[in-house]
């Protein structure tokens, strides 16, 4: 008996794509905004659960992307695409916290890339 494999379509329906391209961009956000917010210089994360579980649910939304037939060139494609900037989605005080910490982080490497004097 000849073994039947599943071929998923070659191009899904352009409802399925919005969707799914919907769900990668909120769950890169998701993830994104969980590593900005979750960076902390003293010892363990206070946000390191948060960071876990968006890194959870942005490989679950990869999953079912694949699933639907989405190879990984069509899904780093979909996530190039920006259809609303992240720093559109957040509130300006939340986005201005996410800056803040971002700039610290940066701060922070450049001074051990340099190392002690």
């Amino acid at each position: 008996m000849a073994e039947q494999r599943l071929h998923p379509p070659k191009e899904l329906p352009p409802e399925t794509t919005a969707y799914l391209a919907h769900r990668l961009d909120g769950a890169r956000d998701l993830y994104l905004l969980a590593l900005a917010l979750g960076d902390r210089p003293d010892g363990p994360s206070v946000f390191g659960r948060m960071i876990r579980e968006a890194r959870i649910h942005f490989a679950a939304v990869i999953e079912e992307a694949r699933i639907a037939g989405l190879d990984t060139s069509a899904i780093a494609m979909m996530l190039g695409k920006l259809n609303i900037e992240l720093a559109d989605s957040i509130r300006p005080e939340l986005w201005a916290r996410v800056e803040q910490l971002l700039a610290e982080r940066a701060a922070r490497e450049r001074s051990v890339q340099r190392g002690p004097r």
